[in-house]
This record gives C-alpha cells, sequence and structure tokens, in this order.
C-alpha cells in the first residue's frame, strides 16, 4: 500500500515540477563582430556575458 502511494505522489510531482537536466560546461558563441566590443571578435557564454577578444 505504501508502494502505491509513493508511486501516486511521483506521478504528481512529475506533473507539477519541470525535470531540469545540468551540465558542468558552459556552452558559448562566438562571433566574429561585436558592438559591445567595438566590432572586434568575442564570446558570449549562456548566462548572457561577454568576453572581448
Amino acid at each position: 500500500m505504501l508502494r502505491n502511494i509513493e508511486s501516486v505522489g511521483a506521478r504528481l510531482i512529475g506533473l507539477f515540477v519541470p525535470k531540469v537536466e545540468a551540465s558542468a560546461g558552459c556552452a558559448y558563441m562566438c562571433y566574429a563582430s561585436c558592438w559591445q566590443c567595438n566590432y572586434n571578435s568575442c564570446i558570449q557564454y549562456t548566462n548572457c556575458s561577454i568576453k572581448c577578444l
């Protein structure tokens, strides 16, 4: 009986809580021309920070 309650609870949680996949790496995009870097090359990270090269 307890296992049935646990499985129902797990299914309910699955309906209301989205699954999140996390990775240790940081994805980025490289651009040849960024206006933030005075039109030089840059890297834009997933957290929206820009690094000029």
